[in-house]
C-alpha cells in the first residue's frame, strides 16, 4: 500500500510565485557560489530545487507537497507523469540535492566548495528542465 502524501491545493496559475521563488534563489546560489560562500550557495540552490519542484507540481497537478519530509515531494514530483524518462531524472536530481539539506542547514560542518559545485549544477539542470516543461 503506497503512503498518503500530505498535500495542498494550488491554483494553476500561481505556479510562477513558486518559479520565481527558484529563480531567485538560484540567482543568489550562483551570487554565493562567487564569494566563494559555499554554504549559502548551498542552501540557496536546495531551496530553488524545492521551489521548482513546487512549480512543476502546483502547474500539472494544481497541489505542492505539504508534509514535513521532502523527499515525499519527490514522490509528488514523480506522479506528474509517471514512468517518464525525464522526470525520473530530475526526481533523482532532487533527491541528490535533498541528500545534502539536513547537513548544509543543521550540522555543525560547513560545505565545501566541491559538494556545493555538484549540488548547484544539479540545481542548474533541472531548473532547466522545469522551465522548459512550463509555459
Amino acid at each position: 500500500m503506497t503512503p498518503k502524501l500530505s498535500t495542498r491545493d494550488v491554483t494553476k496559475s500561481l505556479y510562477t510565485n513558486f518559479l520565481k521563488k527558484a529563480e531567485e534563489c538560484f540567482h543568489a546560489a550562483t551570487n554565493s557560489f562567487t564569494t566563494q560562500e559555499w554554504n549559502a550557495a548551498t542552501i540557496n540552490a536546495i531551496h530553488s530545487c524545492i521551489s521548482a519542484c513546487d512549480a512543476m507540481c502546483v502547474y500539472f497537478l494544481g497541489k505542492r507537497h505539504a508534509g514535513d519530509n521532502h523527499n515525499d515531494a519527490v514522490g509528488l514530483f514523480k506522479t506528474i507523469k509517471a514512468g517518464d524518462e525525464e522526470i525520473s531524472t530530475n526526481a533523482n536530481r532532487i533527491l541528490r540535492i535533498l541528500r545534502i539539506k539536513n547537513m548544509a542547514e543543521y550540522e555543525e560542518r560547513l560545505v565545501y566548495k566541491t559538494e556545493s559545485e555538484k549540488v548547484l549544477k544539479d540545481c542548474e539542470r533541472l531548473l532547466e528542465f522545469v522551465k522548459k516543461k512550463l509555459p
